[in-house]
């Protein structure tokens, strides 16, 4: 059985972590050239030469979400995932700070409940859309989110490193359009 709730700071006097990881076989190159009269920008689906890996460990209360809501979804009494979102007022939107879904449970429509949980939350607070960040080397995350009505919104070629297209690990967003689903947004 699967509870979604919401944690507090204030219950986690110590923090909070969260172990951020995937793997990838594929990725998107970005390719940009400059032309007389602008750029032409691509990302075109390729496959890394052996599966990447990428592994962090996250603060989830840090100091820059303050104001941020936490859910945690509980899987058969195992925390399966975890989701931080925030409204952000200077452009009306609602900001994914992270979304976790421990390897263990994934593929087991948990993630897609912590979508839902911020799809609704996004209407409550009356923004026009959600937003988030991934990478162009995080192709199980973009496929998530695209099979869950994102669209690739934008991209910073230089987001973590200066060698960010180099490293096939470009910094891009995703976002989902409220208005086109509740017109009176």
């Amino acid at each position: 059985m699967l509870t979604v709730r919401q944690i507090y700071q204030k219950d986690y006097p110590k923090g909070k972590k969260a172990v951020y990881k995937y793997t990838s076989e594929k990725y998107y190159e970005i390719s940009m050239p400059r032309r007389d009269n602008g750029w032409n920008i691509s990302l075109v689906e390729e496959r890394f030469a052996a599966p990447f890996v990428k592994e962090l460990e996250e603060e989830i209360f840090e100091q820059y979400k303050e104001g941020s809501e936490v859910y945690l979804a509980d899987h058969k009494g195992e925390e399966a995932a975890i989701m931080v979102i925030q409204k952000m007022d200077w452009n009306n939107t609602l900001l994914i700070h992270d979304l976790y879904v421990d390897d263990r449970f994934k593929k087991n429509g948990i993630g897609r409940c912590l979508i839902e949980v911020a799809k609704k939350r996004a209407i409550e607070l009356g923004v026009r859309s959600i937003i988030l960040e991934t990478q162009t080397s995080n192709y199980p995350a973009i496929q998530f989110y695209l099979k869950n009505g994102f669209e690739l919104i934008g991209f910073n070629s230089i987001s973590y490193t200066n060698e960010d297209i180099k490293n096939n690990e470009v910094c891009i967003e995703m976002g989902y359009k409220l208005e086109s689903h509740h017109p009176n947004l």
